[in-house]
Parts: C-alpha cells; sequence; structure tokens
C-alpha cells in the first residue's frame, strides 16, 4: 500500500514538474539583474506574462563573461532557450553551427520592420536573417571634465599626442589615472576590444577581409605600443579588468576611458553629482574609429515556442519600449525611434553618441576581417601575446611577430 501511495506521490511530482515545464519560456540573459538596464528588461517580462497568462518566464541570470560558453554549451546538452541574446561576436558561429531559427517571418509580420537598424544586414546569411538587433551603441571616448579642469586642460584632445599630454596632466596634477583600460588577460574580448581601438584607430587591423593576417603590420605595431605607453609611463592602472575599470571611473578615479554609453548610466546610478561633468566623444584617433559590438535577440532553432517569443520580440521593439530604452538606459536600442526634444536638451551627449554612431562605426562584432566564425580563438591567440608585451616579457615588435607567426600558423588548421 505504502509503495503504491509512494508511486501516485511520485507521478503526481513528475506531472506537476512537467506541467510547470510546460508553461515556462526560457529566456536567459546576462542582463537581468543589471540595474537600468535589468529593471527595463523586467518591464518587458510583466507585459509578456501579462498577455500569455499561465506561462511563466524563466529569466536566468548568467555572467557575461562566460555567457557565450554557458550558453554554447547548455544548448549543446539539449537545454535550448526559447529566446535569448547573442553578443554580436556570436552570431557568425551560432549561425555557422545552425543553432539559430530565422526570423524572416516574424520579422515580416511586425510592426517594427520599417524602424530596424541597418546593423541586421551583421545577421543575415544567404539570404535569411538570425537576429533583430537589441543594441548597437557605439564605443568611443568617455571624459571625466572635472579631472581634466582640475589638471588644467583646457580642452578635450582630438589627437593621440594630445591625448596622451592629457593623461599625463591628470595624473602628475591631481594623483588619479588619466587613463583606464583592461589589461586583465583572463578574458581575451576586452584587451583585444581594447587594441582595436587603437589600431583601426589608426587606419589598421590585425587581419584582412582576404584573410591576410597583419599582426605585425606597422599599424598594428603601432596601436599596440600607444597602449603600451600608458602602462609603462605608469598613466593606466595595470591587470585590471572592464568592470574594474568602468567603477573607478565612475568613482572619479579615471580621466579617460574608452567604452559604450552604459558607463555614462553606470555614472547616473552610482556617482549622479559626476554624471554633469561626464562627456561621451569622438575619439582621439585619425579614423576617430567607435568600435561597435552591441547585440542581438536570437531564437534558437530548438526553441519550443517560437510563436511566443515573436510576440516577445514585438513587445520589446514597441516604440514606446524602445524609446524608453534610450531615454532611461542612455543606449542606441535596435530600431530606429524619435527622441524628446526635452530629453535632447537635458542629455545633449546622447545626440552626440547617435551622431558619432553614424559617422564612425568601426570594428563592428569585434570581429577579425576574414576570421568572424573563429574569432574566439583569433582573440585568444591575439591576447596571450598581448599579455607578454604588456608584461614586458617581450617588446611590442617581439610580440607581434611572434603573434603573427602563431595567427598564421593557426590559420592553415582551421
Amino acid at each position: 500500500m505504502k509503495s503504491i501511495i509512494a508511486g501516485v506521490c511520485c507521478l503526481a511530482a513528475l506531472s506537476g514538474a512537467a506541467l510547470a515545464q510546460d508553461k515556462a519560456f526560457k529566456y536567459p540573459s546576462w542582463m537581468w539583474e543589471e540595474g537600468q538596464v535589468g529593471a527595463w528588461h523586467k518591464e518587458r517580462k510583466a507585459e509578456f506574462e501579462a498577455k500569455n497568462p499561465g506561462l511563466k518566464v524563466e529569466a536566468t541570470v548568467l555572467s557575461p563573461a562566460n555567457f557565450e560558453n554557458v550558453i554554447t554549451t547548455q544548448i549543446a546538452a539539449g537545454d535550448v532557450p526559447d529566446l535569448m541574446p547573442a553578443y554580436t561576436n556570436m552570431l557568425a558561429p551560432l549561425i555557422d553551427a545552425g543553432v539559430l531559427a530565422p526570423l524572416d517571418d516574424c520579422i515580416a509580420a511586425s510592426s517594427y520592420k520599417d524602424r530596424i537598424l541597418s546593423s541586421i544586414k551583421f545577421a543575415q546569411k544567404d539570404g535569411k536573417t538570425y537576429g533583430v538587433p537589441l543594441t548597437m551603441s557605439p564605443q568611443s571616448m568617455i571624459v571625466n571634465k572635472d579631472l581634466l579642469e582640475k589638471a588644467g586642460v583646457t580642452s578635450v584632445p582630438t589627437t593621440p599626442e594630445e591625448f596622451h599630454a592629457a593623461a599625463k596632466a591628470v595624473k602628475e596634477k591631481t594623483g588619479q589615472w588619466g587613463y583606464g583600460f583592461p589589461n586583465n588577460m583572463s578574458n581575451a574580448l576586452f584587451p583585444y576590444l581594447q587594441s582595436m581601438q587603437w589600431v583601426i584607430g589608426l587606419g589598421g587591423d590585425w587581419s584582412k577581409p582576404d584573410g591576410t593576417i597583419t599582426a605585425n603590420d606597422p599599424l598594428t605595431i603601432k596601436g599596440v605600443s600607444w597602449t603600451k605607453r600608458f602602462l609603462d609611463e605608469g598613466l593606466s592602472p595595470k591587470g585590471l579588468d572592464a568592470n574594474a575599470i568602468r567603477t573607478m571611473f565612475a568613482e572619479g578615479k579615471v580621466a579617460f576611458i574608452f567604452d559604450g554609453p552604459w558607463v555614462i548610466g553606470q555614472v547616473s546610478t552610482t556617482n549622479p553629482d559626476l554624471v554633469k561633468k561626464v562627456d561621451f566623444t569622438v575619439m582621439p584617433t585619425p579614423t576617430h574609429a567607435a568600435i561597435t559590438g552591441g547585440a542581438y535577440y536570437t531564437i534558437p532553432a530548438g526553441s519550443k515556442r517560437k510563436a511566443e517569443a515573436c510576440q516577445y520580440l514585438e513587445i520589446i521593439n514597441a516604440e514606446p519600449a524602445q524609446r524608453a530604452y534610450v531615454e532611461k538606459l542612455l543606449q542606441i536600442p535596435g530600431t530606429d525611434v524619435k527622441l524628446s526634444p526635452e530629453f535632447l536638451a537635458k542629455n545633449p551627449w546622447v545626440g552626440q553618441m547617435v551622431e558619432i554612431a553614424a559617422k564612425y562605426p568601426g570594428g563592428l562584432g569585434y570581429a577579425p576581417p576574414g576570421y568572424a566564425v573563429d574569432a574566439a580563438e583569433f582573440r585568444q591567440i591575439v591576447s596571450d601575446h598581448l599579455a607578454k608585451v604588456y608584461a614586458g616579457t617581450a617588446t611590442v615588435e617581439e610580440g607581434l611577430n611572434q603573434a603573427q607567426k602563431a595567427l598564421e600558423t593557426w590559420a592553415k588548421t582551421r
């Protein structure tokens, strides 16, 4: 009798679990708990659940640093989300592996199809579309004008030489850091991204569209030399990751960083008195390239709720929600929206950010030209050799000559 009761209980428990699973909408993201960004996404989640009674969004939080590895591992194991964001650099490998579902029918039936930014082209292959832009905010120079004033710097630098002089003046006259950038090599993406700011800013890149490796090209050497100069002269902190640098900037301890507008959102949340002295402006490099990454909304091919996922995208990309994305989060959303004059008057730098995004987009997706599918491996090789350069165990030329050979060897075996 006890065994029968136990069996019934177990069956009931299994049925309850299966029912709960059947009513689940899986949506993992790195953004659920990111301050105002998380709040914006939770508002969209609430609207979706209100329109789908009984359907519960599983808002799983994954670390941004490990999101790509964790999500691809989970999908390979059969734990497939119904909707998920993907960094731009993730798109090509996911599309190539057949992980993502085409969204063309979903987009064609949407109210936002005519407002989608041209960056959607990056999510297209063989006439099909596999992602809807989430955000494509440019990364440019962010300035603490308060530190510049205290250091006697009277104008925002527009050349590498002026930038170096300003960073040096800040360090010498205020004791704060002139320029902060991630040089902790535990996550290859961020040191590689930092190198792009200078290398592409000088007119070069790490490779060419035809696959030619240019790690030891004179422009690459010059770009990395500029970066190392700030470390060697004690103008930049050593060994810190991107989050630590952003926190230091928000605390008023760094004069310049090259990053996205989300940093200003962080400043406005944690140090509102400083935000009035912060500006988002053009890069002080010859090309003014604003490295642009961002992310896309995607629906995995194995999703069991593709129709509901399309409905979720409709909610996310509704014009009021997209306007709030700009005016509350201070980031460029995935669609074109008209901003209020009152907002632009209060936040003039946002208008400048939009102009920078239109004029100087560069390094889209953080992908080396010709190596979009294998970008992660390419970036890791570069970062391994940058680590030697930054540590002083190799000169810039020695380290980049070694990187050239390593990349050429790797490229032959891919």
